[in-house]
């Protein structure tokens, strides 16, 4: 994140940011550890796995240093500006009122230098209603004064529509899992997918621990919708997933995956566009820039 950041806005130092579909809040929570004036804001609508990250991430990794994360249990697609109407503060474990109105006021109304939805979490808005509104909502929370970014995740190409199952690890916690594709529709576009866990100690399966119903939204319908929202300036950087037709399974690691490069570089590159069209993730960079005026 900090190198697009960088590279689209400027060298200062990004401080503040804000994760959308946090889930446990593990990006927050790295964010906030790497450096002490960071703070970071999560939110989702999943009070438990607010919760859960509260305490398995913020006081664990953050220790006295837990002030610089605010985790919000709201709806990405309500304006999180008119709070304490639209969600409720996660603290201590527990969602209530908060008490510091300085504290609340740095977390949660102060713009974002970078606000992010990763995990592929755009594809959970299944109506292109609510993806305009959500990133009309996202650009107001920006910061446009010294400038930030919006950063989003996307997959797809063959291996994005196939029923594939593939071993993963999560290269932070060394969690292994097993994401798997398992029924997708292509006139709704909608692909129903799961992750099975595998305990580092016990080794204990969790079966279809998660489950996503998800709408394979196309980059030329984000770049349309996020102009629409307002950004007009969006960088798009992609690579080639697993040729999943080959190698169904892999051993964990992604190191047999290219790294992502701007689109720019390779659009008129045939063979590098063929190889795109079997699969392929991608990061969108939706850049506002400074406010000079």
């Amino acid at each position: 994140m900090v190198k697009f950041f960088r590279q689209y806005v400027g060298l200062q130092v990004p401080l503040h940011l804000r994760e959308d579909f946090s889930g446990t809040s593990l990006i927050c929570a790295t964010w906030c550890k790497s450096d002490v004036r960071r703070t970071a804001l999560g939110v989702d609508v999943d009070q438990e796995a607010l919760q859960w990250g509260w305490i398995h991430n913020g006081q664990a990794m953050l220790g006295q240093a837990e002030s610089q994360l605010c985790l919000l249990e709201a709806n990405v697609l309500q304006d999180l500006s008119t709070y304490p109407d639209v969600g409720r503060v996660i603290a201590d474990g527990n969602s209530q009122q908060p008490t510091d109105q300085a504290q609340l006021d740095q977390h949660v109304s102060r713009p974002a230098d970078i606000i992010c939805a990763l995990n592929f979490s755009v594809f959970l808005l299944n109506s292109r209603a609510d993806v305009v509104k959500y990133f009309q909502l996202a650009r107001a929370a920006m910061n446009s004064e010294d400038g930030s970014i919006f950063l989003l995740d996307m997959l797809g190409g063959h291996a994005g529509e196939s029923s594939v199952k593939l071993r993963r690890q999560n290269e932070i916690t060394g969690l292994s899992y097993l994401w798997e594709q398992a029924k997708y529709d292509p006139v709704k576009r909608q692909l129903t997918c799961h992750i099975s866990l595998k305990h580092p100690q016990t080794s204990q399966v969790m079966k279809h621990a998660f489950t996503y119903h998800w709408k394979l939204w196309t980059i030329p319908e984000i770049l349309e919708m996020l102009q629409e929202a307002g950004f007009t300036e969006v960088h798009v950087w992609m690579r080639c997933m697993i040729d999943t037709a080959e190698s169904p399974q892999n051993n964990g690691q992604d190191d047999i995956e290219n790294d992502f490069e701007d689109y720019e570089a390779f659009a008129n590159d045939p063979a590098m566009l063929s190889r795109l069209s079997k699969g392929w993730t991608a990061y969108l960079v939706a850049v506002v820039q400074a406010n000079t005026m």
